[in-house]
């Protein structure tokens, strides 16, 4: 990594929490999966964050999906053909409380909601 592709830690905060925001108003509305409605699949999330202006590349979508999954905010569908890739996620108790504001992480920054 260069120096002029230095790690914003203040980004990846920001990108995990815009993905709890995402799959809970995705849940709270016409959930795309009524039998399942916190899980989203991969289309559809970097579909979201692409037209939200957000879509990071790969590498740091996963980072951030790891962190979450390590923190048991959400549950991560990984694929297991080798390309480090996921089919769905789908957010946790946990996760909602940290979307909610009931829960804090210091390595998430959270939407404020209105």
């Amino acid at each position: 990594m260069s120096v002029f592709q230095k790690r914003d830690p203040k980004r990846a905060r920001m990108l995990r929490g815009l993905i709890l925001y995402v799959i809970h108003v995705a849940a709270e509305g016409d959930a795309l999966n009524p039998d399942d409605p916190y899980c989203i699949g991969h289309y559809e999330l970097t579909r979201t964050l692409e037209e939200l202006r957000s879509l990071p590349a790969d590498a740091e979508l996963h980072n951030a999906l790891r962190y979450l999954e390590g923190k048991q905010y959400v549950q991560v569908g990984w694929k297991m053909d080798g390309s480090g890739s996921f089919e769905w996620v789908r957010l946790l108790p946990a996760g909602i409380d940290v979307n909610d504001g009931t829960t804090t992480d210091p390595g998430v920054l959270v939407r404020v909601r209105r």
